[in-house]
């Protein structure tokens, strides 16, 4: 793909042709409007946030293995009527006294049959996930803004186009017009030459429309307005690898989309692993003390010390816990089946640009050449018609292929840029083509090549 992508050089009288934008002092290339995108973008913002959430639920597993404490406290009005209220002397089948509690319990575990350990693997690979998601969104979202911003650069050059075909359009019209009321021409090329006219304002028209919607569409992704954007040339095309092979070989060593789905299938093992936790006993320690007045109808302090071994087991639930033991292991063959979708997907993608790439690199040589032979086609009628061998009418014809040419060799050439990136983005390397870090929340993928 290197050697076929370097063949290709760009003339500099076509690009000129092209972009005839003059190049102001703050410029935002398209670097710096991906670095915007990742800054500002929601959907990044929102999946950063959501990395975030679930670093805390790590935090909130890994509780499990601490102690914890607890304290009680309670006051109150108590009536009692037991065996030692109706003890003579006091006979009292009614006493009522103030009870007072006071504890403190501290416990920790000591067994629970894994399903903390458990517990927190799932977290972790929960929260692995959500950094590769935001990675992969980063990634997508970049490759939406590059699209948005090309795009912009492909209307304003299409309107540049359009722009000096009308131009031509009304100086051969004026040439056509001088010559009919001069009695050399007639009124039937005036007419001709009319509806010409109209239409070059109407296309003119309609690409002015399109660069409004292209800025618009700009504003909502990279979240402002296009600025003095500067073509990006085709520096990203060289960094093609070599064949399709190496390509997709890149993709499934560090594509986040698919780092994702492998992280979700271990936290899918981790929670069948722990679903085994209630077949187990459950074992604490616990440290406890209580000072309580008043209890029960006798008057007085009752004061406690304990510390117990605990152990709890659950002998029978219904089958609940078996039933759960069963979902996760469906739960876990369903997440190792997504990632073998998300592996074809990827798969897929890296071939569709792939092939798009090799398309338009294919196609703006023709385009070029036949950009070059219009061009040259239009300049041998100019002189043909000095010598009174074409018609202005000719002369609006050869106009017109030449726009048509150099539109449908802007759009492959665009078309061809975006291609570069958009293979970078189905390996998962495009913020790495652009030299950008991603936010800081995404669990980034080694960049080197596997071997």
């Amino acid at each position: 793909m290197n050697r076929t992508l370097k063949k290709l050089t760009l003339s500099a009288s076509i690009l000129s042709a092209i972009l005839t934008m003059s190049q102001p002092v703050m410029a935002q290339t398209l670097t710096e409007a991906v670095e915007t995108t990742l800054n500002s973008n929601p959907l990044i913002l929102a999946e950063s946030n959501r990395k975030l959430s679930t670093d805390q639920v790590i935090r909130q597993a890994e509780s499990g293995y601490y102690p914890k404490a607890d304290l009680n406290l309670g006051i109150g009005r108590e009536r009692s009527d037991n065996p030692t209220t109706r003890t003579p002397p006091a006979n009292d089948h009614r006493k009522w006294l103030t009870r007072g509690e006071a504890g403190i319990t501290a416990s920790q575990m000591l067994y629970d049959g894994f399903a903390t350990k458990n517990s927190v693997d799932q977290s972790e690979s929960q929260a692995e996930a959500a950094g590769y998601s935001v990675a992969d969104t980063a990634e997508s979202t970049s490759l939406n803004a590059i699209k948005v911003y090309l795009d912009v650069l492909r209307r304003q050059a299409l309107l540049s186009l359009t722009e000096d075909n009308l131009v031509s359009h009304d100086r051969i019209f004026s040439q056509i017009k001088l010559r009919a009321d001069s009695g050399v021409g007639n009124q039937a090329d005036v007419d001709q030459s009319t509806g010409r006219v109209a239409l070059a304002q109407a296309n003119n028209n309609a690409n002015i429309g399109n660069l409004n919607d292209a800025e618009t569409t700009f504003l909502r992704v990279v979240g402002e307005q296009p600025e003095s954007l500067v073509e990006p040339g085709e520096e990203c095309c060289n960094s093609a690898p070599a064949t399709l092979d190496d390509a997709i070989k890149i993709a499934y060593y560090q594509h986040p989309a698919l780092r994702v789905v492998i992280a979700q299938h271990e936290a899918a093992l981790a929670q069948q692993q722990g679903a085994h936790a209630p077949m187990q006993p459950r074992v604490d320690l616990e440290l406890s003390t209580t000072a309580n007045n008043n209890l029960d109808g006798s008057d007085g302090h009752n004061n406690d010390v304990q510390a117990m071994f605990r152990m709890r087991y659950n002998l029978l639930n219904g089958g609940a816990d078996s039933a759960f033991i069963a979902e996760t292991a469906y739960l876990s063959e369903q997440a190792k089946e997504q990632a073998n979708l998300a592996k074809r997907q990827i798969e897929q993608d890296v071939r569709l640009a792939w092939n798009e790439l090799q398309r338009q690199t294919d196609r703006l040589e023709y385009l070029q050449l036949r950009t070059t032979s219009t061009e040259k086609t239009r300049d041998a009628y100019q002189q043909q018609f000095n010598f009174g061998q074409r018609t202005l009418i000719d002369l609006l014809d050869t106009e017109n292929e030449v726009l048509t040419a150099r539109s449908d060799y802007t759009n492959a050439y665009y078309d061809r840029i975006y291609a570069c990136y958009w293979l970078s983005e189905t390996m998962g390397k495009l913020l790495e083509t652009l030299e950008l870090q991603a936010p800081a929340e995404a669990i980034t993928v080694a960049s080197p090549e596997p071997q």
